[in-house]
């Protein structure tokens, strides 16, 4: 049996720890409340906008060389995204190989005109972009080729809305409502659901395929489609200038057979979508998507714009492409501005 010295010590010992151990509890309580709010902090970390332009999608009305413009309304705005893995890749996932965003096109859509735009975006443009820690938290800005902003995030949603933030912010901010992102193992998918799309090659691809030689005029079928409109180092001059306009080639055919599937069967779309779901990762539903191909289906399809710029070799030793900030405010009044009458 304890004395009453030995049973006040204990006691003081007993406060003692439990003094230890509630201050720990504070401790760790603070520590998770502060790293919390810094994760909300960071979560609303977005890119810097480029340039000294005063042009910015939220102003109702803006000034450019003596011109007054306001905004347009009831624009469709769709990000186009050809990412360089396949399915099963961007399925592992993780916050930090997402896979590069090689093939960027956005699509708008103005219902009042009746037509269609495109913007054409080199997938090496330098822009600031989000970069994501191991952990998926926002870590702040870098600026990058933009291609490299789907490369952080998940693969998936994550990754396409970096994409998507990077685009509009290189765009002045303009706002996009949906995105389309479709891995390459779906370019095939894509082409032989269109029955094969016919171009005339201007390069020479036999050492990928021996029937595919330069000057040759052929329907792509299966895997060729994916090297005409992928292949870049080992094709011609190597460069992404180059495989762009081969892309060209092939969309300006795509769109030309797509609008000829549209107009004789009006589920088509529909039946491409559901063709195309395993490699896709999108913001737009099915019934959305069908609703938009249908009603501007007889639209006037414009020239592609593609702003204007220098390509180089970074210090890193990889190519980079340097917009002219002229060249990019221009297309981006002339989209989604109009001159106040």
């Amino acid at each position: 049996m304890m004395n009453g010295g030995d049973a006040l010590q204990k006691r003081h010992r007993l406060r003692k720890r439990d003094i230890i151990v509630i201050a720990g509890i504070v401790l760790a309580v603070l520590v998770l409340l502060y790293l919390g709010a810094q994760w909300l902090e960071d979560q609303e970390i977005k890119p810097e906008p480029r340039g000294d332009y005063h042009l910015r999608y939220e102003d109702e009305q803006m000034t450019m060389n003596g011109v007054t413009y306001r905004q347009r309304s009831g624009l469709t705005t769709i990000l186009f995204m050809g990412i360089d893995q396949d399915s099963e890749e961007r399925d592992i996932g993780n916050y930090r190989n997402g896979g590069q965003a090689d093939f960027l096109r956005l699509l708008v859509i103005d219902p009042s005109e009746k037509t269609i735009s495109q913007i054409q975006i080199d997938r090496d443009t330098l822009t600031p972009i989000t970069i994501l820690g191991v952990l998926g938290n926002r870590s702040g800005t870098r600026t990058m080729q933009i291609a490299l902003s789907h490369g952080f995030g998940d693969g998936k949603e994550q990754s396409c809305e970096l994409t998507v933030e990077a685009v509009s912010n290189l765009l002045f901010n303009v706002p996009i409502k949906y995105y389309v992102a479709m891995n390459l193992d779906g370019i095939s998918v894509m082409n032989d659901s269109l029955d094969g799309i016919t171009v005339t090659l201007e390069d020479d691809f036999s050492h990928l395929d021996p029937t595919m030689t330069k000057g040759k005029t052929l329907t792509l079928v299966g895997d060729q489609a994916e090297l005409f409109v992928r292949s870049r180092m080992s094709v011609g001059v190597g460069t992404n200038e180059a495989r762009m306009a081969r892309q060209q080639q092939y969309l300006t055919a795509m769109m030309d057979r797509l609008n000829e599937k549209i107009h004789a069967d009006s589920n088509y779309v529909g039946t491409l979508f559901d063709a195309l779901a395993p490699y896709l990762v999108t913001s737009i539903s099915r019934s959305a998507m069908i609703t938009e191909a249908w009603t501007a289906r007889d639209y006037q399809r414009l020239p592609v714009k593609q702003p204007q710029g220098v390509h180089q070799v970074g210090e890193s030793g990889y190519m980079e492409f340097l917009v002219d900030e002229n060249s990019l405010a221009q297309i981006v009044l002339d989209t989604f501005y109009e001159k106040v009458k």
